[in-house]
């Protein structure tokens, strides 16, 4: 039976200036065990101050208590450490680089791998509530894989945060003449499936 391939594009809204210090601080020593390290990081991030110039009117100075420096080549790899421990439903593929999380799911029919991303989708929820993440459903996209002509213009029924998500512009109906392309695509994506995920090794 053809398999069926379909992944969610999270979206988190302001992902780095939501980062809790706090938080950070025990995954990082959780994960290292160096106090000198972590406490050189913590430093780095504490007492950082900012003002806003709008039409030449300045706002008075503020201490940042969130968030990682934008454009610091080192921001990227704290919030992959801040976010590597994000929970994974059993039958799915997880792929982490920053604020971007790709998920997906492989299975025989639409509605199995409906489940199967509804619910990776649903377990996110409570752990971006914890940690302070904010997620954005409204730009969270989905997108289908599949050869079954007959159900190329199906539409993906998956909700999260009580709105259905939209699919990604690559879900285009499936027709004959891209049989071909198709083909070489469902390869390139079905050996996810038995390669490990790319998440930051916290193991060393």
């Amino acid at each position: 039976m053809m398999n069926t391939s379909r992944t969610a594009f999270v979206d988190l809204s302001a992902a780095y200036d939501t980062v809790n210090h706090r938080i950070l601080t025990r995954k990082l020593y959780e994960m290292m065990s160096d106090v000198r390290l972590t406490q050189l990081i913590c430093n780095m991030l504490s007492s950082r101050r900012f003002f806003v110039d709008l039409n030449g009117s300045r706002s008075r100075w503020r201490t940042q208590k969130n968030g990682l420096p934008q454009g610091s080549v080192l921001a990227p790899l704290l919030f992959n450490i801040y976010t590597n421990d994000q929970p994974t439903q059993p039958d799915t593929r997880r792929f982490l680089y920053a604020d971007d999380l790709c998920i997906a799911s492989q299975k025989s029919t639409f509605e199995a791998v409906e489940v199967s991303l509804s619910n990776a989708l649903d377990l996110l929820i409570p752990y971006y509530s914890i940690n302070h993440l904010r997620a954005n459903p409204g730009k969270t996209q989905i997108c289908a894989f599949h050869l079954k002509n007959r159900e190329a213009e199906r539409k993906l029924q998956i909700s999260w945060y009580g709105k259905r998500l939209q699919p990604h512009p690559l879900a285009f109906p499936l027709y004959t003449p891209f049989r071909r392309p198709l083909l070489l695509l469902d390869s390139l994506i079905t050996p996810l499936f038995t390669q490990p995920s790319l998440t930051v090794d916290d193991t060393k």
